[in-house]
């Protein structure tokens, strides 16, 4: 452990005299940019009212910060503003339990960005059936490719470009739903919390149903701790950063909800995606097309920090030799990861030919692996590296971090669950990806042993 920590000063050390003439993320593109990694508006949480009925998917939106995400934002807090190391999740289970979890951890990190870059780009295309609904599989395809590469040129002109991007992208998604909350405050009909739960659902089971897709909705905290070196006094930056976009994002879910069903009701209509033909009815046309914008724009939000996170994780990997070399080199202008960004979108881009459904399980089951491993981590490291200052740690010592992974490993449970069962029926095939995936990361790990050795 003493030679781990010692490699890490020795990284810290480096990192800092050869970056230090790149131009660093301030406060608030930070904060802005968790924001968009985690939420980028109200997107994707339409199937939910209409699923489990808007009561209960109001009070499962309202709960998810609490159980889910602030616990996680104490977490990274502690870990970010005590271990500021590019990698993050990475490079403190390396420290904290050695090569092979170590590996894991980046391998988690690293498949769960991929599947969901491939993922926000295909969602983009889909909102563009609003205006284009005859787009044929082929257009699709060429659109997203298209948005993946241009973001990718963003993406090498570094993280002060990306975070500028991220404010933009987020004050104009914004702008149709507040005036889309005004509209609903004056023209409040109907009780946004009736029904509580969908005809033929408990009020357990609607919750439960509710939450599964909530742990989609508000995960992503984790993928800025990537890029620790390249924000402004991240010590002090990231958990007034964290705490800042999970109240935004549980602002921006449950307002504009309360909005549209206290003034249109027809709960059961809602389904992605709605928020475009909603903001029609409520506004006129000219709404339900800056909503849809807002809705294009949400997505490039998404793809662009999470393709800027994703880098970061094959990048520290490759640093240690886990990944070729070649994905160390940076570009000669902006000290941007130029492989790592340039072979990420590669995948990107052929993973978009992929089924919606697959995708989803491989990212379920590699983020709550994630989850769990941070929390142990934590634990770890108060451990093996008590003496280190903490500007930041957890509140309620040992108790509320063991509430918090009991938590978190119940979640987890539910949202593995909600992969691999069908109205009720389980279902192998999905199951199957699901483990295959968590079993590449050990095969991976093994195939690169053998290779090292020869």
């Amino acid at each position: 452990m003493e030679k781990q920590k010692g490699r890490l000063i020795q990284h810290l050390l480096f990192h800092v005299a050869t970056s230090s003439h790149i131009k660093k993320a301030s406060f608030l593109q930070l904060a802005f940019m968790i924001y968009g990694a985690v939420c980028a508006g109200a997107f994707g949480l339409e199937d939910m009212v209409s699923t489990v009925g808007p009561g209960a998917a109001l009070l499962t939106l309202v709960l998810m910060p609490f159980l889910f995400s602030v616990p996680i934002s104490f977490a990274l807090g502690e870990l970010t503003s005590t271990f500021p190391v590019e990698g993050g999740s990475y490079r403190w289970a390396r420290m904290a339990f050695g090569d092979f979890l170590g590996f894991q951890a980046g391998w988690w990190a690293w498949m769960t960005g991929v599947v969901n870059c491939s993922l926000f780009a295909v969602l983009f295309t889909d909102y563009l059936k609003y205006w284009f609904p005859e787009l044929g599989a082929l257009q699709h395809w060429l659109v997203a490719v298209s948005l993946i590469w241009f973001l990718t040129y963003l993406n090498m002109r570094g993280i002060d470009v990306v975070g500028n991007t991220a404010i933009l992208l987020s004050i104009t998604l914004l702008i149709p739903f507040v005036i889309l909350l005004v509209i609903g405050i004056f023209n409040w009909q109907h009780n946004p919390l009736s029904p509580f739960v969908a005809p033929g659902k408990t009020v357990v089971g609607g919750i439960g149903s509710g939450m599964a897709l909530a742990i989609w909705l508000y995960s992503g905290y984790e993928k800025l701790s990537a890029a620790t070196e390249e924000i402004e006094n991240p010590q002090r930056n990231f958990p007034p950063a964290l705490f800042l976009a999970t109240i935004a994002t549980m602002l921006s879910y449950v307002l504009p909800t309360i909005a549209g069903l206290a003034a249109q009701g027809n709960w059961e209509k809602w389904a992605v995606p709605y928020f475009p033909t909603l903001a029609a009815a409520m506004g006129g046309p000219w709404l339900g097309h800056a909503m849809n914008f807002g809705a294009l724009c949400s997505n490039a939000l998404l793809l662009n920090v999470t393709m800027m996170s994703t880098s970061r994780m094959p990048f520290a990997m490759a640093e240690d030799r886990f990944l070729p070399r070649f994905l160390t080199r940076h570009h000669p202008r902006f000290g941007t990861p130029a492989q790592s960004i340039f072979w990420g979108s590669v995948t990107y881009t052929l993973l978009a030919f992929f089924d919606f459904v697959q995708l989803t399980i491989i990212y379920s089951w590699f983020l709550m692996a994630s989850y769990i491993l941070l929390y142990v981590n934590v634990w770890k490291m108060r451990r093996t590296h008590a003496e280190t200052p903490r500007p930041f740690k957890m509140p309620f010592g040992n108790t509320g971090l063991v509430i918090s992974v009991l938590i978190t490993c119940a979640l987890a449970a539910l949202g593995i669950a909600g992969t691999v069962y069908e109205d009720g029926h389980f279902v192998f095939k999905q199951a199957l990806i699901g483990g295959l995936a968590l079993a590449s990361g050990p095969a991976v790990y093994a195939i690169i042993r053998l290779i090292r050795k020869s």
